[in-house]
């Protein structure tokens, strides 16, 4: 009778999502400043992105950052995304000029 290996298998830990680790940071920095309303969640992300956009511009490289966002704009994750707004359609125009009726005295 051939035993069971009961040994506990080491699964290779894979790396946390990319949104998980924004909204760990994002949970730091309102903890760090105890700001609690969603409203804030907002600035969380403005100061992180202000630290991104300052060290992206003295590295050189904050023209191709902004490059990347805009290529990237479509594999933003639920919540992040950008979207057009929609336009009323038009009514069409006529070509005619509108007809007045002559007054009558």
């Amino acid at each position: 009778m051939a035993s069971r290996n009961t040994a506990p298998v080491e699964v290779e830990a894979t790396e946390p999502r990319h949104q998980h680790v924004v909204n760990e940071a994002l949970v730091k920095v309102i903890q760090a400043h105890g700001i609690d309303i969603q409203k804030n969640r907002y600035k969380a992300m403005r100061a992180i992105a202000w630290q991104a956009f300052v060290e992206s511009i003295e590295a050189g490289d904050f023209d191709a950052l902004v490059e990347r966002a805009i290529a990237n704009v479509d594999e933003l994750p639920s919540g992040w995304q950008i979207t057009a707004p929609v336009k009323p359609a038009q009514k069409p125009t006529s070509a005619k000029a509108p007809v007045r009726k002559a007054a009558t005295t």
